[in-house]
């Protein structure tokens, strides 16, 4: 009997053993989980859905979960609460959110030039006519909201009194909105632009070639996050930076890959999507400096967005560091 108790002692002391020898290994894998998110359905994304679907966060040792959050808002309220870790963004909802107090940061470059597009139903034959007329964006507050604003006021018309700003929602219905004549002018994105060069729309004003220097779209996260996990971001901008190189030197990978993502779209179309946004996409995914200060100052936040300086809301060092490391001379092999 007293053997039978030892021996029960004995082997519950090591399943207790066993536990705590297991936990810190759970605790890893959980700080290991990263939520990242883009928000919109366009070539931009890309290099998430790659590192994704080929695995590469995997390799470095990261279990994502990949999320489509396609409101401003909603994607800043994710990441100030940690619930997201990393996400693809617009520059002014950091700008917006940093005058507040909080402590959002660009890691990376993603998209280092404007990528829209203002096309227009065929009776408006000059900007002029859209004076009385409606203008589609995806949301207010975000990218397409600034490329209208901007727009307009080129144009010398004033948003919300010479044209209204109608939100649509999905990028993907301002076509249909358009075609329905909700809206007789829209601000897209590859693929919407090549879909509406189609269908004979008038291309208004190409954002890419105004001589705007402009940073489209960034890696978000907070400074706590990273301070909190630098390994895991590290690991994370590996991972990011190999999906990439595959973008820029895998065409047929890279075309599948964002065949599974925008589904039913023309192989035609999804072709040439990627290659309008290739040139935008960064090799070394540093920021457009310039791009970024442009789109800080051109950020409404009540006159407080003159007081943001790059470097408040700029991280680089990541991509830095594998840089001196020689890790994307290794990538594209030079």
């Amino acid at each position: 009997m007293k053997m039978n108790i030892t021996i029960f002692a004995f082997g519950t002391l090591l399943s207790l053993a066993c536990l705590l020898t297991q936990r810190p290994a759970a605790l890893a894998a959980q700080a290991d989980l990263l939520n990242i998110s883009y928000s919109s359905l366009v070539p931009s994304g890309a290099p998430f859905w790659i590192a994704q679907d080929l695995k590469l966060f995997e390799k470095e040792g990261l279990k994502t979960q990949l999320l489509y959050i396609n409101a401003a808002p909603r994607v800043m309220a994710a990441i100030l609460a940690g619930e997201v870790q990393v996400s693809l963004s617009a520059v002014s909802p950091i700008v917006a959110t940093y005058v507040q107090g909080n402590d959002p940061v660009a890691i990376a470059g993603a998209v280092n030039q404007m990528s829209i597009t203002i096309f227009a139903r065929p009776e408006i034959q000059s900007p002029q006519d859209l004076r009385g007329k409606r203008m589609g964006i995806t949301r207010f507050g975000g990218l397409a909201d600034f490329a209208a604003q901007y727009a307009l006021k080129k144009w010398q018309l004033q948003p919300g009194k010479d044209v209204a700003l109608i939100q649509v929602g999905d990028a993907s219905a301002l076509i249909g909105a358009m075609n329905a004549n909700t809206i007789q002018a829209g601000t897209l994105q590859p693929p919407g632009t090549i879909i509406a060069a189609q269908q004979r729309y008038r291309e208004l004003l190409d954002m890419a070639k105004s001589g705007l220097e402009y940073q489209n779209t960034v890696l978000l996260t907070t400074r706590t996050l990273l301070k909190r996990s630098p390994d895991m971001f590290r690991r994370f901008m590996r991972a990011f930076s190999a999906a990439v190189a595959i973008f820029h030197t895998q065409k047929e990978t890279t075309i599948r890959v964002m065949g599974h993502y925008l589904r039913g779209m023309d192989p035609v179309i999804l072709e040439k999507s990627y290659e309008a946004y290739k040139p935008w996409v960064p090799e070394i995914p540093l920021l457009n400096q310039r791009g970024m200060e442009t789109a800080i100052g051109l950020t409404a936040a009540g006159g407080k967005e003159k007081d943001v300086k790059y470097g408040d809301v700029v991280d680089e060092s990541l991509v830095r560091e594998l840089e001196q490391q020689g890790f994307y001379r290794a990538l594209y092999k030079r």
